[in-house]
């Protein structure tokens, strides 16, 4: 019966644990959450097509008309959407400075941590061309890497090859079927797994979650706990392994009893006492001295830079 209590006091205790972890590993996660960043999309005023080739120098009408649709998918989408058509001083640029350059040029045309994109279509005269599409906040989860290269392929069509002229009606046809298969691969439903972006100042994630954008320099709050409980199990697995090869090498013993070795009868308790009979109290004067002493104590500052959250797809033609 003794032995019945004992476990279920184990059982007990070690549901009450189990219980705590659990509640503490919910509130760590959907409770300590970092700020969220995500500024969403405000209206389509700023998107368009940009024009610093000068293909459409002599149609400026035409320019205007692409970038009028240019808008209309904005607004459809909710998305912020820039068409850049760089010219030749980015011919010598790497591809690392291609995206570096659409990454700043999206965050200073419509902000960090906005809803949108930049399609990059290089005619700067570079061989091979580097067509970027640098994406931010909902777009970064919208438009996936397999989504992006389907696109680029489906536009090499209508673009002109690296080494080629380049004329008004290439980039006629690439931005107004971009903007269709824009408006084709949205969807929301796609957007499960979160984006990280390692590559800013300060690196970010960008998920959903209830229906909700967020951006935020922590874990999306699902993978915490999942790593909490991995932790947890890995921890609970090691004490169990290191316990029972304890218990396999050492003998724990009962206390012992040293009734077994003494007779009760032979075994005499005697209880010893003091009285006092007379207590004397003697005063003494301590002479003493004080003295002071010093602290010292330093200080330090720091500062942190800040990078929107950007992602990116480059393609080669």
């Amino acid at each position: 019966m003794k032995r019945k209590g004992s476990v279920l006091s184990t059982l007990i205790i070690i549901i009450g644990v189990i219980a705590g972890l659990a509640l503490l590993d919910y509130f760590f996660a959907f409770h300590t959450n970092s700020k969220n960043l995500y500024k969403g999309y405000s209206d389509s005023s700023s998107s368009g097509v940009t024009d610093e080739n000068g293909i459409f120098r002599d149609d400026p009408a035409e320019l205007e008309r692409l970038s009028k649709i240019v808008r209309e998918t904005s607004a459809k989408l909710d998305l912020n959407i820039l068409i850049f058509l760089p010219d030749s001083t980015k011919k010598y640029y790497t591809d690392d400075d291609v995206r570096d350059f659409t990454a700043n040029k999206y965050n200073d045309t419509f902000g960090e941590f906005t809803d949108g994109l930049l399609y990059y279509i290089d005619i700067s005269g570079k061989s091979p061309a580097c067509d970027d599409i640098a994406k931010s906040g909902k777009a970064s989860l919208v438009y996936t890497e397999d989504i992006c290269q389907n696109i680029f392929y489906a536009l090499d069509e209508y673009l002109p090859p690296s080494y080629g002229p380049v004329y008004p009606e290439h980039i006629t046809n690439a931005v107004e079927h971009f903007c269709s298969l824009l408006e084709t691969n949205y969807s929301e439903s796609r957007a499960s797994e979160p984006y990280y972006d390692a590559t800013a100042n300060v690196p970010t994630y960008t998920y959903y979650r209830n229906g909700k954008t967020y951006i935020t320099k922590s874990k999306p709050p699902l993978r915490k706990l999942l790593i909490c409980i991995a932790a947890e199990a890995v921890g609970g697995l090691t004490a169990l392994i290191i316990f029972l090869c304890t218990k396999g090498r050492y003998k724990f013993k009962n206390k012992t009893n040293p009734s077994i070795y003494l007779n009760n009868n032979d075994v005499h308790f005697i209880d010893n006492s003091d009285v006092l009979i007379r207590s004397y109290v003697t005063k003494h004067r301590i002479e003493s001295s004080s003295g002071g002493g010093g602290s010292r104590g330093g200080g330090g500052g720091g500062g942190h830079s800040h990078g929107g959250s950007i992602s990116h797809s480059s393609h080669h033609r």
